[in-house]
């Protein structure tokens, strides 16, 4: 079977090819030969010349009457997207059309990270005056100050990133930029949840994004519903000091609004790899701004790109002549023993390479801090007695818990003493040891999925009634209905399987329980709301400590302690 090939190939890929087809192939790179095929009768002429029966292509439109005039087996693109072949056409002729998924998701995303780097260092412009006899001139101290202060850039970390589009090229954007310690705001009607929670991502939608963003990259297909999604409207949202990257697609963007912002200095600046006219040339407008990088549609031109298609495209005809079924095949109903029913599973593990840190969880991380701030001043704990954790998911989606660490004082503590563990207990990241009631946090989450975060407390009247081991009873109407009540746990020694055991048994299906002899656990869908519970499980202990001081502790009427109960069910559903 002859191959005729005008796509860009590696070398590796090509001496594999001809192993493969014994020789058989007519290689012409368009990138040597300069030219691409847009004419039907052009294409169909040199296929028919050299024989071929297999066409791997990369930019030449390979239309119906191609196909159907030539005698092709096997026909490859090297896209991501196959659009320069008739897929209809060479599906009713049951030819299958290859393609190269994912070819180029890395260099993309690499290059826009340099793009972002560079706009933020100022490098294109500090390269553009340094390498300008007439315009940089350095004849005293002075002169180098005036540049010294031209140049000043800014730093990535703490800045927020939005990100139009979290498909493959926007989530590995977002992993590349993971360690600079960014937050992320993502626009994505499509986005899969997943990724959202790897990079700790807020949806938000794009006016939002617009107008908060320090940094806005676009990385969304080029479809009816994403044509000029940009437009004057949003480009006026975004903020004087924004810097603003495009290696998407041009017809996201309204490009004349574009210009006119950047051209007014309404934004800071812009990095653009695609344009509504290319190939690009001296004429295009964005040349002439200063505040602009301007790169040909290069995204995915490396080796390593080149290299991966042609792999892609090689081993798909091998699978092909060997009677298998390629997972890179657009077509696979064309041959034979394809069964519907056999979905070929993303092999993929794109969270494996995301090493989770806390600074991914600084959110979270400053509001146990803050909580911890709020117990210190009302004289719930001393020094670490009392603990607060809250539930997050890892990279990979699977539960890991934020806790207070056992030997640092609370009001000294800042994020690098926090430490997340898993549901064993052990420690994924973090310097200090996790706090020694970690268990019975750890078996509260285990036995409840819709706590998210935990409250213990010291607090004098909750440690009282532990110690007297006795519950708070139906006295003060926000117990119930906010609460579902509190009972006492039996005693355990701490940081033992039998205190969260008990712990467990006595809480139930009610958000606060107190532990013989120390103090409270109280519960919350989040930790604003488990400390909300805190303080009012203590305020109830407080009025039922005085009141009990006063004589007998009279108990709300059956019928509203059992109205009350309903309430509690009905909130605690709500809260869910």
């Amino acid at each position: 079977m002859k191959a005729y090939i005008t796509a860009d190939f590696s070398p590796e890929a090509l001496e594999k090819l001809k192993i493969l087809l014994k020789d058989e192939i007519v290689y012409e790179s368009w990138r040597d030969t300069k030219n691409l095929y847009f004419n039907d009768e052009d294409l169909i002429k040199r296929i028919k010349d050299i024989g071929a029966e297999i066409f791997i292509c990369e930019g030449d439109n390979v239309k119906k009457s191609v196909i159907e005039q030539v005698d092709l087996k096997i026909i490859g693109s090297t896209r991501g997207d196959p659009n320069n072949i008739d897929l209809e056409t060479a599906t009713s002729k049951g030819i299958p059309v290859l393609f190269a998924p994912n070819r180029n998701t890395i260099s993309v995303a690499e290059l826009t990270v340099g793009l972002i780097l560079s706009l933020a260092r100022k490098l294109h412009s500090i390269e553009r005056i340094l390498h300008s006899e007439e315009a940089f001139q350095v004849n005293d101290f002075e002169d180098y100050i005036k540049y010294y202060n031209q140049f000043k850039g800014f730093e990535l970390s703490g800045k927020t990133v939005g990100i139009v589009g979290l498909g493959r090229i926007g989530f590995n954007v977002a992993k590349l930029l993971l360690p600079f310690g960014v937050k992320f705001l993502v626009f994505d009607p499509y986005v899969l949840p997943q990724r959202l929670t790897a990079i700790q991502g807020n949806s938000v939608d794009l006016d939002t994004l617009m107008s908060n963003s320090d940094i806005i990259t676009l990385h969304c297909p080029p479809t009816d519903e994403t044509d000029d999604m940009i437009g004057e409207e949003q480009i006026a949202l975004i903020q004087e000091h924004t810097l603003f990257i495009n290696t998407a697609r041009a017809s996201i963007v309204d490009e004349d609004a574009l210009l006119d912002a950047l051209k007014e200095k309404k934004i800071a600046g812009a990095a653009l790899d695609v344009f509504s006219i290319e190939p690009i040339d001296q004429d295009n407008e964005f040349l002439e701004l200063d505040n602009v990088i301007v790169t040909p549609h290069v995204g995915g031109d490396t080796f390593d790109t080149n290299h991966r298609h042609s792999m892609m495209m090689v081993d798909g005809i091998e699978k092909i002549l060997n009677n298998q079924i390629p997972e890179n095949v657009k077509n696979p109903e064309v041959l034979q023993g394809y069964d519907p029913t056999d979905v070929h599973a993303d092999k993929s593990d794109e969270f494996s390479d995301i090493q989770p840190t806390l600074q991914m969880y600084s959110s979270h991380i400053t509001e146990i801090i803050k909580v911890c701030i709020e117990m210190i001043k009302k004289e719930y704990i001393v020094g670490t007695a009392g603990n607060v954790s809250v539930r997050v998911k890892l990279p990979n989606g699977q539960d890991a818990f934020l806790v207070t660490p056992s030997t640092v004082k609370y009001e000294e503590m800042g994020i690098e003493d926090i430490v997340l563990i898993d549901e064993e207990g052990e420690t994924i990241v973090g310097q200090r040891n996790p706090t020694s009631e970690r268990r019975v946090h750890l078996a509260i989450y285990k036995a409840r999925e819709d706590i998210k975060a935990i409250v213990h407390s010291h607090a004098p009247y909750s440690t009282a009634l532990s110690i007297a081991r006795m519950p708070i009873g139906p006295i003060v109407d926000e117990v119930i209905p906010f609460i579902g009540g509190c009972e006492v746990a039996e005693f355990g020694m701490a940081g033992t399987d039998d205190l969260a055991n008990n712990a467990v048994e006595a809480l139930g299906d009610n958000l606060a329980v107190f532990i013989a002899n120390h103090g409270n656990v109280c519960c919350g869908g989040s930790l604003d709301k488990a400390w909300t519970v805190c303080q009012q499980v203590e305020m109830a202990a407080k009025i039922q400590y005085r009141a009990s001081l006063l004589g007998t502790i009279y108990a709300l009427p059956e019928e509203v302690e059992e109205e009350e109960k309903e309430i509690f069910d009905i909130m605690r559903d709500l809260g869910e």
